[in-house]
């Protein structure tokens, strides 16, 4: 008997499940069923498309505060990560067409990224100083979610101003209020 389903993901070719004796499942709708045991408790899951657009990698987070990158459909660890003590609770791609970073959120408030490019192959940008619920990622501003509150940070934690948000102006321009009379519109 299985243990209970604890977070799920539905994709276009199966159903990856992560259940609470650790064990981490994917039905693929044609094939066969492939089955693993996680290090720790999963607590969030991503899936990434390929260059075929197929979903071929799946990140897992744990609530040792580790990251796992494994493959589809075959379940095979490609790398691991220990980011802290904090278990993670949110996870998104900074750039889903070139999978370079992964953005991770804890239960702390820390915020990590982990990518080939930085040094170490993590680095913790910020500290919200709450759990983070939900983040996502556009450019180079990262939203956070976190109950009912909503932050927008750069990369280095800094806040983003309401007009920086929507690349517009802080104020709108004023309009030119001029009634167009019978004189000044052109002949027909």
């Amino acid at each position: 008997m299985l243990a209970d389903v604890i977070r799920s993901i539905v994709l276009p070719d199966g159903i990856v499940t992560a259940h609470s004796d650790r064990s981490l499942m994917f039905r693929p709708k044609g094939g066969r069923e492939q089955k693993i045991a996680l290090p720790a408790v999963a607590t969030a899951l991503l899936a990434c498309r390929g260059p075929q657009e197929r979903c071929w990698r799946l990140v897992v987070g744990d609530r040792t505060g580790s990251v796992q990158v494994y493959t589809l459909p075959r379940l095979e660890l490609l790398k691991s990560r220990k980011l802290g003590d904090s278990q993670i609770t949110a996870l998104s791609l900074h750039d889903p067409d070139r999978h370079e970073r992964i953005l991770v959120g804890m239960k702390s408030g820390e915020v990590h990224a982990i990518g080939k490019r930085l040094p170490g192959g993590s680095l913790l940008l910020f500290d919200i100083g709450q759990e983070v619920g939900l983040i996502h990622s556009a450019a180079e501003i990262i939203t956070i979610h976190s109950g009912w509150k909503r932050e927008v940070r750069h990369w280095d934690g800094d806040a983003v101003s309401r007009a920086e948000r929507w690349q517009i102006p802080p104020t709108p321009p004023r309009r030119n209020r001029r009634q167009l009379t019978l004189a000044t519109t052109a002949p027909v």
